[in-house]
This record gives C-alpha cells, sequence and structure tokens, in this order.
C-alpha cells in the first residue's frame, strides 16, 4: 500500500498575540497541518504546499467569551522541502525540512472594551528548520507501523510588530521536537499521530516568555476507493507551565485547546491532496474557532 509523505511540524495558524494581560502568548503551532497517513515515504524530494484559514474568537481562563468581540481570521500559505536520503542513521533514513510561511492575519474588536485588538500587515512568517530520522520497515501486532523523529526549530525571522496584536512572525526561537507514526492496523484502516513537546525563548522586545506546553494531531481513515479516503482528524494543545512577563510567572495563563472534524485524502497521479476541517472545543485562554486546511504533496 502507498505510504505518504508528510514532513515537519508547521508553525502556523492564528499569528503571535501580543496580549500579555490576557495569556493568548503561545507562537504559532502545528494544529492539525498535518493529520492522514503522517508516516513513511520512499526517499527522494518533496513539496508541500499549505493553504489555511483559522478564524476564533477570544475566550478566558474559564472557556466564556471575552467582552468585547475579539476575533482574529489568519489566512496562511505555507511552503515545504521535504529531504528524504538514503542514508542510514540510528536503522532509519535521514532527511531534512525546510518551512517558509506567507501570513495575512486580520483582527477586530477588543478585550473588555479595553484593549483594542489589532493586526500587523501580511508579511512573511517564521522559518522552521528540522532534522528527521524515518523508520518505514517497523511493525506492531504484526501490521505495517511507519515512524519518523524530527528535531524542529522556529526561527524569529517573520514580520513583526510589538505594537500590533497579531504579527505574521512571533520574535521567539522554539524548539518543538516531535515523534509521528501511521499504522495500518486493517487493510483499509489507519490511525495516525504526531506528537510535540514545545519550548520557547523570551520575546526580547516584550520580555515574554510563552509557557511549554505539550500538543499533537492526530487522524483516522478509511479506503474507500482506490484514490479516496475518508476520516476525522483533530489535535490537542495543554500549555504546561505559566507565561512570565519579566521573569515572574503569570497566574492563570494556561491555554488549552481540543478539536475534531472531517477529513479526505486524495491519491491522484503525481500529486496527493488533503482537506481537514476541525472544530474547536474545550478552549481555555485563546480564540476558539475552526481551522480549514487544504495540503497538497508533489514528489519530484
Amino acid at each position: 500500500m502507498r505510504i505518504l509523505s508528510i514532513a515537519c511540524a508547521v508553525s502556523l495558524a492564528l499569528c503571535s498575540l501580543n496580549t500579555t494581560a490576557f495569556a493568548f502568548n503561545q507562537p504559532p503551532l502545528n494544529l492539525s497541518a498535518t493529520t492522514f497517513l503522517d508516516g513513511g515515504a520512499p526517499p527522494g524530494h518533496y513539496y508541500l504546499n499549505y493553504t489555511i484559514f483559522t478564524e476564533g474568537q477570544s475566550v478566558d481562563k474559564d472557556g466564556k467569551k471575552i467582552p468585547g468581540d475579539a476575533h482574529v481570521n489568519v489566512i496562511a500559505q505555507l511552503h515545504q522541502y521535504y529531504f528524504l536520503s538514503n542514508k542510514q542513521v540510528l536503522g532509519g533514513n535521514f532527511g531534512i525540512d525546510l518551512i517558509m510561511p506567507l501570513v495575512s492575519p486580520s483582527a477586530k474588536g477588543s478585550f473588555y472594551g479595553v484593549v483594542p485588538v489589532t493586526a500587523n500587515t501580511a508579511g512573511l512568517g517564521d522559518l522552521v528548520v528540522g532534522p528527521a530520522i524515518q523508520w518505514d520497515k517497523g511493525t506492531l501486532m504484526g501490521k505495517p507501523l511507519f515512524q519518523r523523529f524530527e528535531f524542529c526549530v522556529t526561527f524569529p525571522t517573520g514580520k513583526y510588530d510589538k505594537n500590533k496584536s497579531v504579527s505574521p512572525g512571533s520574535n521567539l526561537t522554539t524548539i518543538n521536537p516531535y515523534y509521528s507514526f501511521v499504522w495500518m492496523f486493517h487493510p483499509r484502516w489507519d490511525a495516525s499521530l504526531r506528537l510535540w513537546y514545545a519550548h520557547h525563548s523570551e520575546n526580547d522586545e516584550t520580555k515574554v516568555k510563552p509557557g511549554q506546553a505539550i500538543h499533537f494531531n492526530y487522524a483516522f481513515s478509511r479506503q474507500m476507493t482506490p484514490k479516496l479516503r475518508l476520516g476525522v482528524a483533530g489535535y490537542i494543545l495543554q500549555q504546561i507551565s505559566e507565561d512570565e512577563v519579566n521573569g515572574v510567572k503569570q497566574t492563570d495563563s494556561k491555554e488549552r485547546v481540543m478539536a475534531m472534524g472531517p477529513g479526505f485524502v486524495y491519491m491522484g497521479k503525481g500529486l496527493t491532496v488533503f482537506l481537514s476541517h476541525p472544530i474547536e472545543f474545550g478552549v481555555r485562554n485563546r480564540f476558539k474557532g475552526s481551522r480549514t486546511t487544504l495540503q497538497l504533496i508533489h514528489r519530484f
């Protein structure tokens, strides 16, 4: 059975928010950009393109709507190059990932009618680089298991303005390694998981350091025809330490989000198409909404 390449963690979706008094400080992270068949691929050169639309309304530490009707919408285009070599490292193939986002944010409303939410103009996001090792010959309970480990680092190269609430860049360095697998537990069914641990630097302009976070994407799909798979996909993020401002921990600043929604995979000749639409729930200290991702993969 053909297994597709979906490469490194993608730094995307809701842009960086400079709203220290209300938490909302997690930088862009991969939340459902990668979904189905998140595992093996033959060595080669790959180009991946993501078109992502996110929208959300602000909620507080209890999940309640914040007065002021603060909304953020983001359209992002991510361009990713993934090279998987024949070089063996620790029993797997060595690879390298490069991702460059283009981000167009918009915002309206305010927090509590006091702090307006403003958006920077469109521009480049933060560059992501990640060396990887991929194992394509494993099994679990006698069924094929494809795995990858990647050490992704996001660099503060994107457009940023500390006077705007939302910017394409975060002005942070984020170390965000992940482990992913796809398990073909049935001839027509698969399960995918990608698990990250995110650690962020301090923003040297605002002196804000977002708390550390664990987040993962999950997906299940069923083959309907030789080229079409249908399934569900989603994500969970839980911040595990409080944000800091000037080295002082901020009470009740931990973010949380869960999401689930439908999706499909179409395996065309030379091009594979993914579409997913998770809807968020259980949200704390974030913008609550949905994410729509169209992903295209081409192997040269």
